[in-house]
This record gives C-alpha cells, sequence and structure tokens, in this order.
C-alpha cells in the first residue's frame, strides 16, 4: 500500500513539475495581446466621439505618469475624469481619426507594451463670445500599457505632443 502512495506522490509531484517548468517557457500571444490592445484604442475613440470621460479613464491605471507640453505630472484616474468629463462637456469631436495605424510593441515577456498613435482630430467649441469655433489639429502620443495581474492592460505613461499651429501656419 506505502508503495502505491509513494508511486501515486512521484506522479503527481512530476506532473506538477512538468507543467509548471512548460508554463515557464511559454511565450505570450503577442498577436492576441495587440489585438486587445487595438479594441482599447477603438475603445478610446467611441469615448472621445460619444462623450464617454468613465470609458475612457477606466483604462487608465490608478496612477498615471503623465508628459505633455514640456510638463511631467502624475495623474489620478479621479483628477482624469474630472477634467476629461469637463472637456468633453464644452467640445463636440467631428473627427477623430488615425492619420496611420497605431504602431505597438511588446516587451519581451508581454508584461509591458507601448502603442504610438497619429491623429487628425477636429472639434468644435464655443469660444467666449458664444461663436462655434472648428479647430483641426494633428497629435501624436504614446501610451505605455502595463498588464495588470486580472490579464487587463492599463495605461500607465501617457507621452502627448500636437502640431504647432505656428509652425503649420509657415508651412503654408
Amino acid at each position: 500500500m506505502i508503495n502505491i502512495v509513494i508511486k501515486y506522490f512521484l506522479l503527481t509531484a512530476l506532473s506538477m513539475f512538468i507543467i509548471l517548468f512548460s508554463n515557464c517557457n511559454l511565450k505570450p500571444d503577442l498577436e492576441a495581446e495587440k489585438k486587445k490592445l487595438l479594441i482599447l484604442h477603438k475603445d478610446q475613440q467611441d469615448a472621445h466621439m460619444n462623450k464617454k470621460a468613465k470609458q475612457f479613464v477606466e483604462q487608465f491605471a490608478d496612477s498615471m505618469l503623465s508628459v505633455n507640453q514640456g510638463n511631467i505630472s502624475v495623474t489620478t484616474k479621479d483628477s482624469a475624469l474630472k477634467r476629461f468629463s469637463n472637456y468633453f462637456a464644452i467640445v463636440e469631436f467631428k473627427k477623430w481619426d488615425d492619420v496611420y495605424p497605431p504602431v505597438i510593441e511588446f516587451s519581451e515577456d508581454g508584461s509591458m507594451a507601448y502603442m504610438i498613435v497619429d491623429k487628425q482630430v477636429i472639434l468644435t467649441y464655443k469660444n467666449d463670445e458664444n461663436k462655434e469655433i472648428e479647430e483641426t489639429t494633428h497629435f501624436a502620443w504614446v501610451f505605455i500599457f502595463k498588464k495588470q495581474p486580472n490579464e487587463e492592460w492599463k495605461i500607465v505613461c501617457n507621452v502627448s505632443t500636437n502640431e504647432a499651429k505656428v509652425l503649420r501656419d509657415l508651412q503654408k
């Protein structure tokens, strides 16, 4: 009887070792992960076009590093939700489209990724005299995503810029 128990224990231990060892050598399915990130990208467009600040901000990590206009800041989800809710309340997006498809690259272990976005945005808003203004801007940004323990991707860093109007006007 003891021999059977020992053989069962050894067989179980060996099976567990093989399963654990084989999982260590598995490469992440980066094509599947890329599809997930592209879905998030599409959700960002939907959030902007339909003024869904919460939908957009849900993609952010609890604390996100932001680089914009020469400033580095830490943004919390709460402050981002307030900022985007206010922003979405005063603008109407006419266009929020990629100029080129996003470029997505992953870390070797698939736990981090970056997405480079090249986008044209056309929006309208009312100025101080209640006159409707249409603005067209060419934006480029980088989102850095980190895979969370629950397998969701969250934005942990954003570096953003837009085409300088002065330079654009001089090139005409």
